[in-house]
């Protein structure tokens, strides 16, 4: 049985003139190999490819507009990595809609990916893109939206239950995320949806725990948060990062800079948690 790591989401707080989106990671061991890219317009974690077992493209970042992007995996195939696109998106796009019409544009060019879910949001829309070989499906939002590793849109279940994926802990993991998201009015919120356990922790909740030696942990939780509000028009940027179980960590702000020189990127690469 295939098991089916991370949960991730986006959110804007209207009052606050903020977005965020967020990540946590969850894998059956507590190593941690995820590597921070950083360059003059965009920063990101970087991404590894389920099956090759490759480092590359990135799985959750931010551009100088502000555009946010983060991915969750679904299924393994042959193609190349969804993290290869989310790269793409974010060196190239403005914002959500522009990342939408550049990703139609390659899977019309016949340039599939692994099945997965991308989430992109800037400061006043965010959409869900949900991948399944050469087919795809939107799910357009104002205010949030959820994604584990399975697919709401795309009439893909029958598929992954038939390949003995956990299908029902993810959708129970959604379920409980929504639940707590619609609440959502503060940047705490956020945060304690992230530590979240639901009715006790476990393979269902939304802060992951394994037993003993069996399934899978969160070993890595992600907050950006952009700031629309600033006098300047530029969008302040902060990447919280929270190793291990976030229930457990205290999480690590990181402030984002952009244009970035080579003193930001070092700054940002020191402050990361090893």
């Amino acid at each position: 049985m295939r098991l089916m790591p991370s949960f991730a989401g986006a959110a804007i707080l209207p009052d606050l003139k903020k977005t965020l989106v967020f990540k946590n990671r969850d894998l059956q061991t507590s190593s941690n190999s995820d590597e921070l890219f950083y360059d003059v317009d965009c920063f990101g974690v970087r991404g590894v490819d389920s099956v090759t077992g490759a480092v590359g493209g990135l799985s959750i970042g931010v551009n100088r507009h502000g555009l946010i992007i983060a991915n969750t995996h679904v299924r393994n195939t042959k193609d190349p990595s969804y993290h290869t696109l989310t790269e793409q998106l974010l060196m190239f796009a403005k914002d959500a809609e522009d990342g939408l019409s550049m990703t139609v544009d390659q899977l019309q060019q016949d340039r599939n990916y692994q099945w997965g879910n991308l989430i992109l949001a800037d400061n006043d829309s965010m959409l869900v893109i949900e991948l399944a070989g050469n087919d795809h499906s939107i799910e357009w939002s104002e205010r949030r939206v959820l994604r584990t590793s399975h697919h709401i849109m795309l009439e893909t279940e029958q598929t992954l239950r038939e390949e003995g994926v956990e299908y029902d802990s993810s959708v129970k993991r959604v379920e409980r995320g929504y639940d707590l998201i619609r609440q959502a009015r503060s940047v705490d919120n956020i945060f304690a949806l992230l530590k979240d356990h639901g009715r006790s922790p476990g393979q269902e909740s939304l802060c992951r725990h394994a037993t003993g030696d069996v399934g899978l942990s969160t070993i890595m939780s992600y907050v950006v948060e952009v700031d629309h509000n600033t006098d300047s028009g530029k969008p302040k940027i902060v990447f919280h990062v929270a190793k291990g179980n976030p229930c457990q960590s205290e999480y690590t702000a990181i402030p984002i800079v952009f244009p970035a020189d080579g003193e930001i990127m070092t700054r940002a690469l020191q402050l990361y948690p090893k």
